[in-house]
Protein backbone atom coordinates (compact mmCIF):
# COMPACT_ATOMS: atom_id res chain seq x y z
CA UNK A 1 0.00 0.00 0.00
CA UNK A 2 1.14 3.74 -0.30
CA UNK A 3 1.51 4.49 3.08
CA UNK A 4 3.74 1.07 3.55
CA UNK A 5 6.04 2.34 0.55
CA UNK A 6 6.45 5.56 1.76
CA UNK A 7 7.15 4.51 5.34
CA UNK A 8 9.96 2.69 4.13
CA UNK A 9 11.71 5.33 2.48
CA UNK A 10 11.20 7.59 5.73
CA UNK A 11 8.11 9.67 4.99
CA UNK A 12 4.97 9.26 6.79
CA UNK A 13 1.11 9.81 6.30
CA UNK A 14 -0.73 11.17 8.93
CA UNK A 15 -3.29 8.33 10.19
CA UNK A 16 -5.80 8.37 12.27
CA UNK A 17 -6.02 7.72 16.01
CA UNK A 18 -6.18 3.69 15.88
CA UNK A 19 -8.99 1.36 18.02
CA UNK A 20 -9.49 -1.59 18.49
CA UNK A 21 -12.49 -3.76 17.15
CA UNK A 22 -15.44 -5.02 19.75
CA UNK A 23 -15.74 -8.89 19.44
CA UNK A 24 -19.16 -8.86 17.88
CA UNK A 25 -17.75 -7.10 14.90
CA UNK A 26 -16.25 -10.31 13.57
CA UNK A 27 -18.33 -12.46 11.06
CA UNK A 28 -17.38 -15.50 9.31
CA UNK A 29 -16.21 -15.93 5.86
CA UNK A 30 -15.33 -18.03 3.93
CA UNK A 31 -11.90 -17.25 2.85
CA UNK A 32 -8.79 -14.04 3.31
CA UNK A 33 -9.40 -10.44 1.21
CA UNK A 34 -7.15 -10.30 -2.05
CA UNK A 35 -3.81 -8.93 -2.28
CA UNK A 36 -4.68 -4.98 -1.80
CA UNK A 37 -4.47 -3.17 -4.45
CA UNK A 38 -2.03 -0.14 -5.22
CA UNK A 39 -3.65 3.39 -4.66
CA UNK A 40 -1.50 6.59 -5.54
CA UNK A 41 -1.35 9.29 -2.90
CA UNK A 42 -3.12 12.04 -3.89
CA UNK A 43 -2.14 15.97 -2.49
CA UNK A 44 -2.63 16.46 1.28
CA UNK A 45 -5.73 18.97 1.37
CA UNK A 46 -5.09 20.50 4.30
CA UNK A 47 -3.38 19.96 7.61
CA UNK A 48 -6.55 18.38 8.93
CA UNK A 49 -6.45 15.66 7.43
CA UNK A 50 -5.57 11.96 7.72
CA UNK A 51 -4.82 9.49 5.22
CA UNK A 52 -6.81 5.78 5.28
CA UNK A 53 -5.79 2.96 2.93
CA UNK A 54 -7.95 1.38 0.54
CA UNK A 55 -8.93 -1.53 2.01
CA UNK A 56 -11.48 -4.79 1.18
CA UNK A 57 -14.67 -5.52 2.49
CA UNK A 58 -16.71 -8.60 2.72
CA UNK A 59 -20.09 -7.84 1.10
CA UNK A 60 -23.03 -10.34 1.07
CA UNK A 61 -20.44 -12.99 -0.76
CA UNK A 62 -17.62 -11.75 -1.78
CA UNK A 63 -14.90 -8.73 -1.13
CA UNK A 64 -15.12 -5.28 -2.34
CA UNK A 65 -12.32 -2.56 -2.79
CA UNK A 66 -12.90 0.79 -0.65
CA UNK A 67 -10.44 3.36 -1.98
CA UNK A 68 -8.53 4.75 0.10
CA UNK A 69 -8.21 8.85 0.93
CA UNK A 70 -7.54 12.01 2.99
CA UNK A 71 -10.63 12.35 5.28
CA UNK A 72 -11.34 14.67 8.48
CA UNK A 73 -11.37 11.92 11.45
CA UNK A 74 -14.41 12.94 13.39
CA UNK A 75 -13.86 14.60 17.17
CA UNK A 76 -12.60 11.90 19.48
CA UNK A 77 -12.71 9.08 17.03
CA UNK A 78 -10.68 6.39 16.81
CA UNK A 79 -10.80 3.75 13.67
CA UNK A 80 -10.51 0.12 13.77
CA UNK A 81 -9.16 -1.00 10.84
CA UNK A 82 -10.33 -4.51 8.82
CA UNK A 83 -8.96 -7.39 11.11
CA UNK A 84 -8.84 -11.46 10.28
CA UNK A 85 -8.81 -14.05 12.91
CA UNK A 86 -9.15 -17.85 12.84
CA UNK A 87 -10.80 -19.44 15.68
CA UNK A 88 -9.92 -22.27 17.26
CA UNK A 89 -12.16 -24.65 15.15
CA UNK A 90 -10.41 -23.25 11.75
CA UNK A 91 -13.50 -20.90 11.44
CA UNK A 92 -12.27 -17.76 9.45
CA UNK A 93 -13.39 -14.64 10.90
CA UNK A 94 -13.40 -10.59 9.65
CA UNK A 95 -14.63 -7.34 10.88
CA UNK A 96 -14.65 -4.65 8.42
CA UNK A 97 -13.13 -1.02 8.86
CA UNK A 98 -14.55 0.92 11.41
CA UNK A 99 -14.79 4.37 12.98
CA UNK A 100 -15.99 4.26 16.85
CA UNK A 101 -16.69 7.43 19.00
CA UNK A 102 -15.27 8.02 22.13
CA UNK A 103 -17.83 6.17 24.05
CA UNK A 104 -17.41 3.08 21.62
CA UNK A 105 -20.08 3.75 19.29
CA UNK A 106 -19.95 2.56 15.79
CA UNK A 107 -20.36 6.35 13.56
CA UNK A 108 -20.59 6.89 9.66
CA UNK A 109 -17.38 6.50 7.48
CA UNK A 110 -17.01 10.49 7.37
CA UNK A 111 -16.29 11.87 3.36
CA UNK A 112 -13.23 11.58 1.49
CA UNK A 113 -12.16 14.62 1.09
CA UNK A 114 -9.54 13.30 -1.72
CA UNK A 115 -9.67 10.08 -2.65
CA UNK A 116 -6.67 7.49 -3.58
CA UNK A 117 -6.12 6.42 -7.37
CA UNK A 118 -4.93 3.81 -8.81
CA UNK A 119 -2.57 3.99 -11.07
CA UNK A 120 -3.20 3.35 -15.65
CA UNK A 121 -2.18 -0.36 -15.86
CA UNK A 122 -4.73 -1.34 -12.50
CA UNK A 123 -8.16 -2.58 -12.68
CA UNK A 124 -9.88 -1.12 -9.63
CA UNK A 125 -11.96 -2.81 -7.31
CA UNK A 126 -15.02 -0.77 -8.30
CA UNK A 127 -14.70 -2.22 -11.85
CA UNK A 128 -13.54 -5.87 -10.91
CA UNK A 129 -15.67 -8.96 -10.78
CA UNK A 130 -16.97 -10.25 -6.97
CA UNK A 131 -14.05 -12.00 -5.48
Amino acid sequence: MASFALSACGGSLPEPELGRHRPTDFSEVPSPPPAALVETVPPRPDDRAVWVDGYWEFAQDSYVWRRGGWMHAPAGARMAPWAARYTPDGRLLFAKTIWFDARGEPLPDPEALRAAYTPPNEITGEFQAPR
